[in-house]
Parts: structure tokens; sequence; C-alpha cells
């Protein structure tokens, strides 16, 4: 025979297993993850005190507690009685983590004046949680000190809702407000109270993923702009070291590019105004060299 247990996470596990009418038959239950024999009668066969078992002689059956149930529990477990042939009884144990969320988050933008509506939902819980604190910073809230400006509404059911009402908001109400019920991990949400304002954060969640690709957009394309402007400073010097040269640049650019013969006389490289006077510097030049 077997059977279906659920469990929250640090919660006390509790099995139950029918005897076979008579106290001189043993009751043994195993863990089947690692065939490891958990307790025999009223011994616990394990280091783990988080296991032991109580036999209810009234009614008949032998009880497997398991405190402070943790993820690493969940598995099968087996309940043996040593009758023949052996009878058995195995039950799946599933542990679930409650996991507490606020609607909205992680940023909920309202304007002041209006109703600040947060809403706390917990999930995956085997059963309600005995108490919900909320907290606005690292302040309690309560109704009693609140002039009638908070209101609580706790909503029991498969899913616990936990609401909170803040009425006329101020921009006092701003920052972050906290749920934190008894069986999960607190859930947090940051509330920002505006004066008429809309700035760009109250978007959608897509406004932000556009932004930042926007962003890189821009960034590439300064590099291209970067990467043009040095290109083309460098190809400015490149044609000024072309250009320099006798009577700023005569000649053919293979001769200028040419390296000179340092046996052969070089050309007195002085600028000049007009053609005139360069034809004339030429023929001198001519002269000496033909001397």
């Amino acid at each position: 025979m077997s059977s279906e247990c659920r469990s929250a996470e640090s919660r006390k596990m509790v099995r139950r297993c029918q005897g076979a009418g008579s106290i001189i038959f043993r009751v043994a239950w195993i863990r089947h993850r690692d065939l490891h024999i958990l307790t025999v009668g009223t011994y616990t066969y394990t280091t783990d005190q988080r296991f032991q078992t109580s036999y209810h002689r009234d009614i008949d059956e032998w009880t497997l507690q398991i405190k402070w149930a943790q993820q690493r529990d969940a598995g099968v477990y087996e309940c043996q009685i040593s009758t023949q042939p052996v009878r058995s009884y195995s039950v799946n144990l599933n542990i679930v983590v409650p996991t507490a969320t606020i609607l909205g988050g992680p940023d909920l933008y309202v304007d002041k004046g209006s109703t600040i509506n947060l809403t706390c939902i917990i999930k995956f819980s085997p059963e309600p949680p005995t108490h919900i604190f909320w907290y606005h910073q690292d302040k309690v809230l309560s109704e009693e000190t609140s002039g009638g400006r908070l209101k609580f509404k706790t909503i029991k059911s498969e899913e616990t809702k936990s609401i909170l009402l803040i009425y006329d908001a101020d921009l006092l109400h701003s920052g972050k407000y906290s749920c934190y019920p008894s069986n999960t991990e607190i859930a947090s949400i940051r509330v920002h109270v505006l004066q008429g304002e809309r700035p760009e954060a109250m978007q959608t969640n897509a406004a932000p993923a556009a932004v930042a690709l926007a962003s890189c957009w821009s960034c590439q394309a300064v590099r291209v702009i970067s990467t043009m402007v040095a290109a083309l400073v460098l190809l400015e010097a490149c044609s000024t070291l072309l250009l320099q040269g006798c009577g700023g640049g005569g000649g053919r650019q293979e001769d200028r590019l040419r390296p000179s013969d340092p046996k052969e006389p070089q050309p007195n490289c002085v600028p000049s105004s007009s053609s005139t006077s360069s034809s004339v510097v030429g023929v001198n030049n001519g002269s000496r060299i033909a001397r």
C-alpha cells in the first residue's frame, strides 16, 4: 500500500502506520533513498535526532515524526510490520517551500493623495501562516497607530493573501515595504509617491531594456566616429609628410619618395615667391654643379 504526503519545509512531518492488532509485532520505518532503517519499535536507529516514533496503544497506531523537515527529507518512506508474510505501507513525502511575493514589484509608483494597495501572496504552504507582519522601512505597521490611514485584510484559501491599504498617500509614505509571513521568507517592494510628475521609470518593464539598447547603439556610434576621426587625422599627417619637399612639392611623387644618394649633391630647397625667381635659383644651382 502506498500514499502521498506533503509537508512544508521546516515543519514537522507526521506519518502514521496502523498495526496488526497486536503489540507483539514490530514496526520498522525505512527510508528508501538509502535503505536506512530509521526506527524499529520505539527505538531510533539513526543519529539524526529529528526522527522519532511513538506507539498509540488505544488505536494500535505507530507514528513517525520528522521535526523541522527539509528538502533533502523528500522521498519514499516505508512502514514494515513483522507479520508472516511481512506487510508494508509506503508513503511518498514531498517537501514544499512556501514563498511570498508582493504584486506590482519591485517598484510601484502612485500619485500623492491616492490609495496605495499592496497585496502579498503566500504560495505552496500546506497551512496558512499564523501571522503576517507589514513593515515600512524597519518599522512595524499597525492600524492602531496610523490614525485611520492604514487598513489590513487577510484572505485565507489555497493561497493566502494579505492586503495593505494606505489611504491619502503622502510623500512620507515612499520607501521600502515588506511582507513578513510566519512560515516563509520576507518579500519587499519599493513605493514611490509622486507629486504630478511622470518619470521614465513609470513605463513598462520593457523601457529599461529599450534604454539599455539605445545606450548600446550610442556607444557603438561614438566608437565608429572616433575611429573615423583618428583615420582622418592620420591621413592628413601622411599627406603633410608626402607634400614636404622642394618648392612646395615640385617633381614627380616617385622622385620625392626615392631615397637620396649620399654622393649626389642635394638641391638647395629655398621657397620662392614667384616662378621667375625659382628658375633663377635653378640655373644658379646648375652652374655650381657644372663647375
